[in-house]
């Protein structure tokens, strides 16, 4: 007989989606890339720490990073992969998705984007964040972004905003263990090809 002491049942992970997940992540999504939302993970990134610039080759001054074209190309490449993975929930096996992760962990490794655990919990933090965060129009009718946690989740029904949360949590962590798995399987494999070339 197996003992279950954390209500988790066997045949699911914990890192598994549940359905009401999979719709909320899918919900938010859909408002989110309206935003351009690619554009404003990439910036709050490089804002969050700076050498996320040196990290995707964006090579402009201070002043024209945001509106580089190297700036630009990235962050439809973080909005076109979330667009696809989470089009993909619900239609594809959860599988298909991390396979997809893992490749891009494969493609960083030979475009030379290989930064430490620190800089992919930022990646997943202010993903989370940005994409959910509802905007608001001011008074003039212009986008502002809202900042402060606590209206952002009063903006969903109450048990909608704790259910965005954990599926956007769970989804970008399954996300971002495959692509580091990619990666570094990829720069093992390079490292054994390397050595039996000797």
């Amino acid at each position: 007989m197996k003992l279950n002491c954390f209500g988790k049942t066997p045949e699911r992970d914990l890192c598994e989606l549940r359905d009401e997940e999979m719709e909320a992540i899918k919900e938010v999504w859909v408002r989110a890339k309206e935003r351009e939302i690619g554009k404003h993970i990439l910036q709050e990134l490089i804002e969050r720490k700076p050498q996320f610039k040196d990290y995707f080759g964006i090579q402009a001054d201070e002043k024209d990073v945001f509106s580089c074209r190297e700036f630009q190309l990235q962050a439809h490449r973080i909005q076109n992969f979330l667009d696809t993975a989470v089009s993909s929930l619900g239609f594809c096996p959860m599988k298909n998705v991390l396979q997809m992760a893992y490749r891009i962990g494969q493609i960083h490794f030979y475009r030379g984007v290989n930064f430490g655990a620190d800089n992919w919990l930022t990646f997943k933090k202010v993903t989370v964040e940005i994409v959910t965060q509802e905007n608001s129009k001011t008074e003039n009718g212009e986008d502002e972004s809202i900042k402060d946690t606590a209206t952002t989740i009063s903006l969903f029904p109450a048990n909608q905003s704790c259910l965005v949360v954990i599926g956007w949590e769970k989804f970008m962590g399954s996300v971002i263990k495959e692509m580091k798995k990619g990666f570094l399987d990829e720069a093992r494999r390079n490292c054994h090809d390397e050595e039996t070339r000797f």
